[in-house]
């Protein structure tokens, strides 16, 4: 096949698949499309344009595709996929790669101003890692400002018994020997 050549089947259920030659082979499936093309202007590698047959399957995706591919391309360019014994590693920095990738898109719709994907990362990594760390909060009474009065511990209450010690250690020792045992230690 040579650029811009297209071969189509259209199933009896209306779906439409496509097989089209840009600078590869390029496939598309769709039940809304028929076989219709239209012509685009090209540029080569030396500066001369040419015409090529291109299907109206096409410019709907190029038109609708928001960022896709710019996505993908800005994935695979700056992308960090090293190899990890834990399989979650890998999912969590691929996650946070689509995070970074998403949130420049969308920054660079809102700014439009011209940095550099790199230069982003770089922003957002020396941010994240000059931010101040929150002070943790101080657990227990919150301490005065001098103002009230100072919190005076509790006087220790001296042994009020309710029994006089006659009476109390009248069990303790031998009553057959009219012994006293002042310790019960062993």
């Amino acid at each position: 096949m040579k650029r811009g050549d297209l071969d189509y089947q259209i199933s009896d259920q209306g779906i439409s698949f496509f097989k089209w030659k840009d600078n590869r082979s390029v496939h598309f499936l769709s039940n809304y499309h028929g076989n219709d093309t239209y012509k685009v202007q090209r540029r080569l590698q030396d500066g001369t344009k040419i015409d090529v047959t291109t299907p109206i399957v096409v410019k709907d995706y190029n038109g609708h595709m928001g960022g896709i591919d710019k996505a993908d391309m800005l994935h695979a360019i700056y992308d960090r996929d090293s190899k990890s014994k834990k399989w979650w590693n890998r999912l969590f920095f691929a996650v946070e790669e689509m995070a970074y990738v998403n949130s420049y898109i969308a920054y660079v719709e809102v700014r439009c101003e011209k940095m550099s994907f790199l230069e982003y990362k770089r922003c957002i990594t020396k941010g994240l890692l000059t931010k101040p760390k929150p002070q943790p909060k101080r657990k227990g009474r919150p301490k005065s400002n001098g103002d009230e009065q100072t919190f005076c511990a509790k006087k220790r209450r001296k042994g009020n018994l309710s029994v006089s010690n006659d009476v109390r250690l009248e069990n303790r020792g031998c009553p057959l020997a009219n012994i006293r045992v002042e310790s019960r230690t062993l």
